[in-house]
């Protein structure tokens, strides 16, 4: 989730990677605390602070001015001082979802990322004392890998759909650069087999990098087809694309082994609930269009935490031929940490809106007449739209009982 700030015109609202207000060509006075602490509370090292900030953002300083400006800031890691009771509500909080499938590593990231300094050993008493079964459960599996090759980030992007969730509506695509590990998509959609819907993502993402990689890996589904031939056309070249086994993907793989066990089996674990409480009947349309109207969103808000937890969180060093540290901080910065930049293959605006043209013509999302009935029911009820799951429950069975589905199946 990217970090936005107002320009010194107020005309615009900046991302952390705009250096300057294009209208009034000033750069906010509150940018450089700002992108400091942004880049602070997400665990980057001070010696990785000072790249990004001259590299993403021209803001050249050394290690012993940004100590500086920490401690004018009142921004410290050792010893920092938070409400424990605080910290137990948003653990508790944590553990009462699908955050409850990662362990106290995790929970500790998730805190750090909502601007909550705790020590890590405090945070891993605290989960086994409000969860101690979830943590014999989650205890780690040895796993033997296969070797995986990469000369640095944008050299190849992973790609796969998960069907995991597909059985109560909700299928999901995601992409990984392999080198750096970096998520650069996650998202819910109404069907990962239609071949626009994974090609709208890509060059998306294309757009939004600035360019291609020089190579796409997909397995042998037919959704592949338009991103095959985007990938090709950027670079002029058959071998830009390649086909494979899903097993043979192994970047993308290996991910959703981490995303089954640290978030979806909690999602899979919910919905068979509701089937179980006979609350949800995959075989019936109706219910199956509003359980995606009240959860979907939620679900997507969940994935894109997710993204944002893996990119910012610390790969640890192993004994396999992988790069140990922060997939953000490797992306940006491979020549930090042994990689080769400069992958990535610009592609102008104009041949991009051409590939789109003539490849996704007339893409739209998928929508459905109900969307319009629920939306009409949320109008005229004075009812709110979720902001969490158990919202999304309670919702969920007002437009059943409202559509008088209960009685029918």
């Amino acid at each position: 989730m990217a970090a936005t700030m107002s320009c010194s015109c107020g005309a615009i609202n900046l991302d952390v990677s705009d250096n300057f207000c294009p209208q009034c060509g000033d750069r906010n006075v509150s940018e450089e605390r700002q992108l400091i602490e942004y880049y602070f509370k997400r665990g980057h090292e001070y010696k990785a602070i000072v790249h990004l900030l001259s590299k993403q953002h021209g803001i050249d300083m050394c290690e012993r001015t940004l100590k500086s400006r920490l401690q004018e800031y009142g921004l410290r890691r050792r010893l920092p001082q938070c409400d424990l009771q605080q910290v137990e509500e948003r653990i508790a909080r944590q553990l009462n979802g699908p955050g409850c499938m990662g362990g106290y590593r995790s929970i500790w990231h998730s805190l750090r990322l909502e601007g909550v300094q705790v020590p890590r050993n405090t945070v891993e008493a605290m989960v086994r004392e409000l969860d101690p079964e979830g943590c014999e459960v989650r205890k780690a599996k040895r796993l033997r890998r296969r070797k995986y090759s990469s000369p640095g980030p944008n050299f190849c992007w992973h790609l796969d759909g998960y069907d995991k969730l597909k059985p109560y509506g909700f299928p999901i695509h995601g992409c990984i650069d392999g080198w750096s590990r970096r998520i650069l998509w996650l998202q819910v959609a109404r069907s990962n087999n239609n071949p626009e819907v994974p090609a709208s993502y890509f060059i998306g993402c294309v757009n939004e990098c600035g360019g291609c990689p020089v190579k796409v890996r997909t397995d042998c589904g037919t959704e592949n087809g338009i991103i095959a031939a985007m990938q090709c056309e950027f670079r002029g070249t058959l071998d830009a694309h390649k086909y494979g086994t899903s097993p043979a993907n192994q970047r993308i793989e290996s991910w959703w082994s981490f995303f089954r066990r640290n978030r979806s089996t909690w999602w899979i674990n919910y919905f068979n609930d509701l089937i179980s409480r006979e609350l949800f009947n995959p075989g019936n349309e109706f219910e199956t269009e509003a359980l995606w109207y009240c959860f979907s969103g939620i679900l997507q808000q969940d994935l894109d935490m997710v993204k944002e937890h893996w990119n910012t969180h610390r790969i640890r060093k192993s004994r396999h031929d992988t790069v140990a540290g922060v997939p953000d901080e490797l992306y940006v910065l491979p020549e930090c940490n042994g990689g080769v930049d400069g992958l990535l293959l610009p592609i102008a605006e104009e041949q991009i809106h051409y590939v789109f043209q003539n490849l996704l013509p007339q893409f739209e999302d998928e929508s459905s007449v109900y969307t319009e009935y629920f939306d009409y029911v949320l109008s005229n009820c004075d009812l709110e739209f979720p902001s969490d799951w158990e919202e999304a429950e309670a919702l969920y069975l007002i437009l059943i009982e409202v559509g008088g589905q209960r009685n029918d199946t």
